[in-house]
């Protein structure tokens, strides 16, 4: 059985949830819906539908939304594969994961091809996607060995899985277990790119921000987790395992 998680913002995206809807049964992927601002308490909800017989996790919703219930339903099951459906702005994990529209995701719900993402952790929040900080001086600790300090204004980027843009050229990154991905792009022509087992971000009067909807103080401590989720991708994802 699919169960559906709406977003309370939908409200505003009554007509796209509707066709979202309309495909749906066309596919005949019709499940039980629950709107996460009707639920008291997500993480027992959760258990609870898994344990009455949930065999998919379908987020309608954006970035925040995602990691919102990933965070919980890997403290539950590691098990049970949990699709996006991307709808309005801010869905930039959707891309990476080869999800580019509410119509297409339908489809690749339907196609059901899932790869086990390991999640990252900064602090003690996970995240599927990247961790952003910007600005200048900002300092990072790599693998407790040496400093690397970003003197000039700048975007860095620790990301678990590629973002769907310019940086790579929209090739599909190789994902190395227990690796972190650092990025820094200073200006327009200066960029850095390298792997890491463990980051720290040290204190800065910037705050990180993660899978680009939650902003946390620094310092912060990145490191792959020991959690997992399978996610259902679309083919033209950003990565291969």
């Amino acid at each position: 059985m699919n169960i559906f998680l709406y977003d309370d913002y939908l409200d505003k995206y009554k007509k796209k949830v509707r066709k979202i809807e309309e495909t749906l049964n066309k596919l005949n992927l019709q499940g039980k819906i629950l709107y996460l601002n009707n639920i008291k308490n997500i993480e027992t909800s959760l258990q609870n539908e898994i344990n009455s017989g949930a065999k998919t996790i379908v987020v309608v919703g954006n970035n925040k939304t995602l990691n919102n219930i990933v965070n919980y339903l890997a403290n539950i099951s590691e098990k049970i594969p949990v699709a996006i459906i991307p709808v309005g702005p801010n869905n930039s994990i959707a891309e990476s994961l080869g999800v580019i529209n509410e119509k297409e995701a339908c489809y690749i719900l339907s196609s059901r091809r899932i790869e086990n993402i390991k999640l990252t952790l900064a602090n003690n929040l996970m995240f599927i996607k990247d961790i952003y900080i910007a600005g200048k001086d900002i300092s990072l600790n790599i693998n407790n060995s040496y400093n690397l300090k970003i003197q000039k204004d700048g975007d860095c980027f620790i990301f678990n899985i590629p973002p769907k843009d310019e940086y790579f050229n929209n090739k599909k990154t190789i994902l190395k277990e227990n690796y972190l991905n650092l990025y820094i792009k200073i200006g327009s022509k200066s960029k850095s790119y390298l792997k890491a087992k463990k980051i720290e971000v040290n204190k800065t009067k910037e705050k990180a921000i993660i899978d680009n909807s939650i902003e946390i103080e620094t310092p912060v401590n990145i490191e792959p987790s020991n959690k997992q989720i399978p996610l259902i991708v679309g083919k033209d994802r950003t990565f291969n395992l």
